[in-house]
């Protein structure tokens, strides 16, 4: 066994937290609010704290599990996230009850305060245990091991599954201290239990004992191995996104979900990209911290850190709508239920919310350089943004929303854009000339290769030609991609 002695910046291990794994054993004793007040307060006045002792799963990228030290972290990314109110008398000496309301001279003392650590290198299950006997007067089980330990036909089942293929030559999760089993068990606890299941350790157990004689040749059994054997196809070799426990969980949940429609074959490839793509997105706004532009990358990292009951849900919605705005294609895999599940209905209303500042802060800026507004600034442009952010429900609910669009985003910024419109502006002018001929279908004004190109605007934000052949419960998907895509070109907008 190596180690070694370092010490890194707060900010840089929060803007890289998605790479420093807390195992659940980790987890069982949760710091109480009042503690993790005093640790921020000791950061704010410089104090030096305990060693943290990280063990290297992975050199590059550097990837680290937190084998002492999670509680610290997490009351730091907590604050970091403005979820952790400093006490009255901290906030009155420091300028702030929040990380956001600090003076700058407080809030960059604390970004470059330095936490100082020891990473272990090279060692063997045994040399681990010994040096944390000695570090902590004893080792605890950890969770997984106390799991291994219930007698229960379940438990003998999920053995067998941790041993799977996918688990040995897919994924990069070392198989210490039955990280493999718990992976596996939180899984099968989920497909039993549904996705709320509790995934601690004495729900767990709960499950376990409940499941004593769990058949092999179950329904649930098959299912659990056909998960598997869907993952095992969707990556054809060992990749570097599958480091993480809770992230590898998290894949073979949102895999049950595709292998449960029945419809899922010949679909590898595009979830593996989604994954891989999900992934990235996720990295890069993690390492934005406060500067990250998409909450829901936030909230699933989040639940990562931080074993909370929800957490798997919380996952598993994100994913969802994000694999459903990745590949509108993949609606169509599922029944109308996964719309509602995915939670897209709230993401509209967020979206929706965001046009609308966006518009006011790209008129505002437009107006301080050209003297005018970009966006018209009338009643029915206000009402058309208030409009655009309630889900649609049917052919009759996306005609109107493709009306209120062409208002703002077309009519309403007239030849005023002098270097082009961008592209999903375009695309709702596409969008309205589509349902504007549908409605003249008789002329013939429009040639083919004209209605191929609407027809392939519609595709991408879809998954289909047209809006005419479109499940009623699929319109939700198009107004979401679509308003995506729009606050994307908005933000563009404003950083021109």
């Amino acid at each position: 066994m190596q180690m070694s002695s370092d010490k890194r910046a707060i900010d840089k291990i929060y803007k890289r937290r998605d790479r420093y794994d807390i195992p659940d054993w980790q987890r069982e004793e949760v710091w109480s609010d009042e503690k993790k007040r005093k640790l921020i307060d000791s950061i704010l006045r410089g104090w030096k704290l305990p060693k943290c002792y990280f063990l290297r799963t992975s050199a590059d990228p550097a990837e680290f599990e937190v084998v002492d030290g999670q509680q610290r972290l997490n009351a730091i990314f907590e604050f970091f996230d403005n979820d952790l109110e400093l006490s009255k008398d901290s906030a009155q000496e420091f300028g702030g009850a929040y990380y956001r309301d600090l003076p700058d001279m407080q809030s960059e003392a604390f970004d470059d305060f330095e936490i100082e650590y020891d990473v272990i290198d090279e060692a063997d299950e045994k040399e681990i245990k010994e040096f944390f006997q000695r570090l902590q007067g004893g080792m605890p089980l950890t969770g997984s091991e106390k799991l291994n330990s219930v007698h229960s036909n379940l438990r003998d089942f999920v053995r067998k599954l941790a041993k799977h293929n996918f688990f040995k030559a897919k994924i990069h999760v070392a198989d210490k201290r039955y990280a493999h089993f718990d992976i596996a068990s939180k899984v099968a606890a989920i497909q039993i239990d549904g996705i709320d299941a509790g995934l601690r350790f004495d729900d767990l157990k709960e499950t376990f004992e409940s499941q004593a004689s769990f058949s092999s040749k179950s329904k649930v059994a098959q299912r659990l191995r056909e998960i598997f054997d869907y993952l095992d196809n969707v990556f054809p070799q060992r990749h570097p996104i599958l480091r993480n426990r809770t992230i590898v969980q998290s894949f073979a949940t949102l895999a049950a979900r595709l292998v449960a429609s029945g419809n899922a074959a010949d679909y590898e490839s595009q979830l593996r990209a989604f994954f891989e793509s999900f992934m990235q997105e996720l990295s890069r706004q993690v390492e934005l911290g406060q500067e990250a532009t998409d909450f829901d990358y936030i909230a699933f990292q989040r639940s990562v850190n931080a074993n909370v009951r929800t957490g798997a849900r919380t996952r598993q919605e994100i994913f969802l709508r994000k694999l459903m705005m990745f590949d509108p294609g993949f609606a169509e895999l599922f029944d109308p239920t996964v719309v509602a599940e995915s939670g897209l209905t709230g993401e509209i209303k967020k979206t929706g919310e965001s046009i609308a500042r966006l518009v006011s802060e790209v008129n505002s800026q437009y107006s301080s350089e050209k003297g005018i507004d970009l966006f018209k600034p009338t009643n029915k442009t206000s009402t058309a943004l208030i409009h655009i952010g309630k889900s649609i429900a049917d052919y009759d609910g996306y005609k109107t929303l493709i009306e209120d669009l062409y208002f703002v985003f077309h009519e309403g910024v007239g030849s005023r854009l002098t270097n082009g419109a961008p592209a999903s502006f375009a695309d709702v002018r596409d969008l309205r000339t589509a349902l504007q001929h549908d409605l003249d279908h008789g002329k013939k004004s429009r040639s083919a290769a004209k209605m191929k190109k609407l027809g392939e605007t519609f595709r991408k934000y879809s998954g289909a030609t047209s809006p005419a052949v479109v499940a009623p419960e699929r319109f939700p998907v198009v107004q979401a991609n679509l308003l995506a895509a729009l606050v994307s070109d908005l933000r563009r907008l404003k950083r021109a």
